[in-house]
């Protein structure tokens, strides 16, 4: 009896110990983003019956596993406010740049260039026999050009600077695949005898968890403890230890810009540029090919409405050399392009006299009519932007994408509201509390010190035996 009762001391030792081991194990983790809180499972040990003495006797307790803390319910709802918080941080940079390009960043200000454009005319009207005051003219129908041309390219610049930002995320989300299938093999073979592996069940949650950060995942939990994980469309990532990819294929017809694309594990390519609408990636696409294409397709409809007015008004006006019929600026290329190639015409920038002041060869060099209606189309509304200005036109656009930045940041804000809610209440679950481990820490503290008084006190009655016996 008191050998058994020497084996339930140490069955409760080796309790102790793997309790103990644990809370430690928490307590180093402390501070690992995404670990998860384990807890030792016991169990009691099969009874057993005496011989002498029909009844059953306690024979101790032994570790069944070492569980994880895990709420599947606050974990899903965890990837979902991560997936919209990605979608509007996808968005955010790129919104900010457009709108300090709008704002005045570029060099030149298109906004400050329609300005002394037709102040410049009408310095010209003033004196429009003046060659030095022609030659200002022509420079700032030049600068117009250039501002035009410099915004275009930098928004195109923004566009492949986004393509950079999707190549990088595309490989991102490849190498977390790649984590998710290996922690799927690593799962399903150190759980073969019903032992949880906790750390690399975490660690899989945390790449699924940064996966939802950069697109929309749904995650599936398979018997053999793997998961599997679709995107969008339902085409799946990750299934058992097997993985697809992204890749990132240039698209002539979108200027060279790249399409996502789906490489399935059987080879197959999918097409999803349309298709990945949240997360982060889903944000930076959302911004190149709609806002940004609808600044280009606004600003070349801006520089083309520009041009024609200036070229009809000029052409219908005379030079100091009689003649009429001529072009301020080469005939604009239709869109998509015409922003990006507007020009002054060479002929006008090596010739100031030929710029069209007068309305009439007749009463030429003083006659100033032709500039004077130039110089009144600032206030004119085009019908090509919508009755309005130019400066107006500009000024919506400007106006379009500050509203469009601000409505992102605000929601933004409320995005990350909601996932630092959703992150702590899951963290309340399943992250460790450095005071709940004390309390741990201190029951088997104390679970170990009794178990070792049991062992030592029947080693005392064991040696009193042994005493009598001799």
């Amino acid at each position: 009896m008191l050998f058994r009762t020497m084996h339930i001391g140490a069955s409760g030792l080796r309790v102790a110990q793997a309790g103990l081991s644990t809370v430690g194990h928490n307590i180093a983790n402390i501070d690992v983003e995404g670990y998860s809180r384990q807890r030792v499972e016991l169990e009691a040990n099969m009874p057993t019956m005496l011989a002498y003495r029909p009844s059953y006797f306690g024979t101790g307790a032994h570790l069944t596993t070492v569980g994880r803390a895990h709420d599947e319910f606050y974990e899903r709802q965890s990837r979902l406010d991560i997936t919209a918080r990605g979608f509007y941080e996808g968005r955010s940079d790129t919104l900010d740049a457009i709108q300090r390009l709008y704002g005045g960043a570029t060099d030149p200000d298109l906004g400050g260039s329609f300005d002394a454009f037709f102040n410049t005319a009408r310095e010209l009207a003033q004196e429009p026999d003046d060659l030095s005051v022609r030659r200002s003219f022509l420079q700032s129908a030049q600068n117009i050009a250039t501002a035009f041309n410099v915004l275009d390219r930098e928004i195109r610049t923004v566009q492949r600077g986004i393509d950079d930002a999707l190549s990088d995320k595309m490989n991102r989300v490849n190498d977390l695949a790649r984590t998710v299938a290996e922690m799927n093999a690593k799962i399903v073979a150190g759980e073969l005898d019903d032992v949880q592996a906790n750390d690399y069940r975490d660690a899989r949650d945390r790449a699924i968890r940064e996966m939802a950060g950069l697109m929309d995942v749904n995650v599936m939990a398979q018997a053999d403890g793997s998961v599997t994980v679709e995107m969008q469309r339902g085409n799946v990532l990750v299934q058992g230890d097997q993985f697809a990819r992204l890749q990132g294929t240039p698209n002539a017809a979108n200027g060279g810009l790249l399409d996502v694309e789906y490489v399935g594990m059987n080879n197959v390519v999918v097409n999803l540029t349309g298709v990945l609408n949240r997360g982060e990636i889903g944000g930076l696409l959302d911004v190149r090919d709609q806002r940004l294409a609808q600044d280009l397709g606004a600003l070349d409809g801006l520089a083309q409405t520009f041009a024609n007015a200036v070229n009809a008004q000029h052409q219908a006006g005379f030079g100091l050399d009689g003649l009429n019929n001529r072009a301020l600026f080469l005939a604009p290329v239709p869109p998509p392009g015409t922003a990006a190639n507007l020009a002054v015409d060479p002929l006008m920038l090596a010739n100031p006299d030929f710029v069209a002041a007068s309305s009439a060869a007749a009463t030429l060099p003083g006659d100033n009519r032709n500039l004077h209606l130039l110089a009144d189309l600032q206030n004119t509304p085009q019908a090509g932007i919508g009755n309005v200005t130019f400066n107006r036109r500009f000024g919506q656009l400007l106006h379009d994408v500050g509203l469009t930045a601000a409505d992102n940041e605000r929601r933004l804000d409320v995005a990350k509201v909601k996932a630092d809610q959703s992150e702590a209440l899951r963290e309340s679950v399943e992250g460790v509390s450095i005071d709940e481990e004390m309390v741990e820490l201190t029951k088997f503290q104390k679970h170990f010190e009794a178990s070792s008084k049991i062992i030592s006190t029947v080693d005392q009655l064991l040696n009193s035996v042994l005493q009598l016996i001799q």
